[in-house]
């Protein structure tokens, strides 16, 4: 349906990538290691894994919160909320914004959390209770725990007072806050918006509480083999951690001072299966709903579409509902549109992964490259797609669709294009 016509005042672009990432911090050492298929995925080394039965993660082993905000208050503040301030750094500083140059009640973020800090704080804060009392707890370490700890450590390290809130609507959170945050900004309720999501679940505490759901995989050995999208040989996610962050402008606003745009945001479509807290529906009709609903809003024809950045967590049913409801969309032309998963080379962060999959879909329109499925080998009668598998593939981007599904059977999809002015 060709570009947008609406005022720039009410329309939203990206200008800034920040992923802190098993397999890269930084944007350009991210999308590097996901097109060149390099795992982040390893034997978990900051605890011991003798009780669970998966041994392996996706650990961010080369972070320090020091580069990101004052040592002392580093050391004081949570990993998750390390994570999301870390991100919205990178993705500020991506898009060329100084925050002291701009009126801090027009500058606003909304940051997504599944866990919070039910991973690693709530590891040390039990330990330290346990040995010490009441008496042996940091005054600050009980806010930690709070979902919305992640959004406050944003405001707070970059100056903004703008709008914001917290997202927690499980995997689609990422994407969840870039859409609200788009919203945010068509109003003219500010005019930059920083939209991101932050998990730190790699602790004991995580690790167990996943295994004893038996979601996690038992492929061990070697680790960056493990995560394994639309495989036949799947068997569960790899759990990882990390944070992802993108800046929102206005078109307007982002033109006004010769920014760099990376994408335009089309549409966005949610809906819920209403089946099962854990399981998902096979059926991917829900899923297929969501897709209409981005394409509707976004004023975008299905056979549009160019790339679909795929959920693809190597769970069996997931997996499955997705291909199919990209199917039911797309027709046949599902046959011939590009499909991959990033959670192949990442494993499975929750919140963060849908803002990861977004800043890769945005790379790959500036680049023209499209990321692989790794570890993509027996073919899935069920899963029988282009999944790009395992090697990059050059290929002209215009329009990509984003997809998140979450526990309790939610369904995000957004729907990205090239800016034209």
């Amino acid at each position: 349906m060709g570009p947008s016509l609406l005022s720039p005042r009410r329309r939203v672009v990206i200008t800034g990538l920040g992923v802190v990432a098993p397999n890269g911090i930084g944007k350009d050492a991210f999308w590097d290691a996901i097109t060149e298929g390099r795992s982040g995925v390893d034997w978990i080394t900051s605890f011991d894994t003798s009780e669970t039965y998966c041994k392996i993660g996706g650990e961010v082993s080369d972070f320090d919160a020091a580069d990101y905000m004052p040592a002392k208050k580093a050391r004081r503040t949570g990993r998750f909320s390390s994570f999301a301030v870390a991100a919205a750094r990178l993705a500020m500083e991506d898009a060329g914004i100084e925050v002291g140059g701009m009126d801090p009640y027009k500058m606003g973020a909304i940051i997504g959390t599944t866990v919070a800090g039910q991973g690693n704080i709530t590891d040390e804060l039990y330990h330290h209770f346990e040995n010490y009392g009441a008496a042996g707890i940091d005054q600050l370490a009980p806010s930690q725990l709070s979902a919305h700890a992640a959004t406050a450590s944003v405001f707070i390290e970059l100056g903004m007072k703008g709008p914001n809130t917290t997202c927690s609507a499980g995997c689609v959170a990422g994407i969840d806050a870039v859409a609200t945050c788009a919203s945010i900004l068509k109003s003219g309720q500010a005019q930059v918006m920083v939209a991101g999501a932050t998990e730190a679940p790699l602790s004991p505490f995580g690790m167990g509480l996943l295994c004893a759901q038996k979601v996690l995989t038992r492929h061990n050995d070697p680790p960056h083999e493990a995560s394994r999208p639309y495989d036949n040989t799947r068997d569960g996610l790899v759990l990882s951690e990390g944070g992802g962050a993108v800046v929102l402008e206005t078109a307007e606003h982002a033109m006004e001072r010769g920014a760099r745009t990376y994408a335009e945001i089309m549409g966005y479509g949610s809906t819920t299966e209403a089946y099962h807290l854990l399981l998902a529906d096979p059926g991917g009709e829900e899923l297929a709903y969501a897709f209409r609903r981005a394409l509707l809003a976004g004023k975008v024809a299905a056979d549009e579409i160019d790339y679909v950045s795929a959920h693809g967590i190597s769970n069996r049913q997931y997996d499955i509902a997705e291909t199919k409801a990209v199917k039911m969309v797309l027709g046949r032309r599902a046959y011939n549109v590009p499909m991959s998963s990033i959670k192949s080379s990442t494993g499975q962060p929750f919140a963060p992964g849908g803002t990861w999959q977004l800043a890769s879909a945005c790379m790959s329109i500036q680049t023209g490259m499209i990321p692989p499925t790794i570890n993509y080998r027996v073919r899935d009668p069920e899963c029988d797609l282009d999944y790009v598998p395992n090697y990059a593939r050059r290929a002209r981007v215009d329009t990509a669709m984003i997809n998140s599904h979450s526990v309790g059977g939610t369904h995000g999809c957004l729907i990205i294009r090239r800016f034209h002015q």
